[in-house]
């Protein structure tokens, strides 16, 4: 324990000063401590020092202080969602900016090689007037001085969405399937004799030897 601690407890306990001199403990502690005892005791009850309630008023809490923390956190969780949300805007963003380019070339090597053009205008498909034309498909062009009809000059991204080359191998083929006698065939007869369907086959025969043989489909052996 601390000399003016001491002190300080044996006059608490109503030991007299002289007798504290006595004891050894030195003079000027002695008085200095009596001192802050007279001082304590001269404040009215009731009445905190000055330190005391400053040093309190550091400590209080204001009452609206877990309102405005609360606040705070709701702010810091909405940045935190926004910023997830922006994170997200912008991955998507960075697909359609690579999935636009892909179909910029892809767009530019259907052009190079499309037979629906001609000077760089699309014969494909005419509009009657300008107005009809739908925005960013291409360039508006127009052909023809009395009754002119409009064309475009189309954009990359509109010829890598185009379908008429593959509509035109449709159209092939539609004539090559429809030009076979036996189209159709297999779901248009009827056997007389066993009234089954689809179980038919054709005569084939070999140029070469005459040899006759049948194409088409069977039944599986029982």
């Amino acid at each position: 324990m601390k000399v003016s601690k001491h002190v300080e407890k044996l006059l608490r306990e109503g030991r007299n000063p002289k007798e504290l001199v006595e004891l050894g403990f030195p003079k000027s502690v002695i008085t200095r401590v009596r001192r802050q005892l007279r001082k304590q005791k001269a404040v009215p009850k009731g009445r905190v020092p000055e330190e005391t309630a400053e040093a309190e008023s550091h400590l209080q809490v204001p009452a609206e202080l877990p309102e405005k923390v609360a606040v705070i956190e709701q702010k810091l969780l909405s940045m935190a969602d926004s910023l997830q949300k922006v994170d997200t805007l912008t991955e998507a963003l960075s697909e359609v900016t690579a999935l636009i380019a892909a179909a910029r070339d892809f767009g530019a090597s259907k052009r190079a090689t499309c037979l629906c053009q001609e000077d760089g205008i699309c014969l494909e498909k005419t509009w009657a007037s300008q107005d009809e034309i739908p925005p960013g498909i291409g360039e508006p062009a127009a052909r023809g001085d009395e009754k002119p009809e409009w064309y475009i000059k189309p954009s990359p991204f509109y010829c890598a969405m185009c379908t008429a080359p593959l509509e035109g191998r449709i159209d092939c083929v539609e004539e090559l399937v429809f030009d076979d006698p036996l189209s159709g065939a297999r779901y248009a007869i009827t056997c007389e004799g066993c009234g089954s369907e689809g179980w038919i086959a054709a005569a084939v025969k070999c140029t070469k030897c005459g040899r006759e043989t049948y194409w088409g489909w069977y039944t599986k052996k029982e």
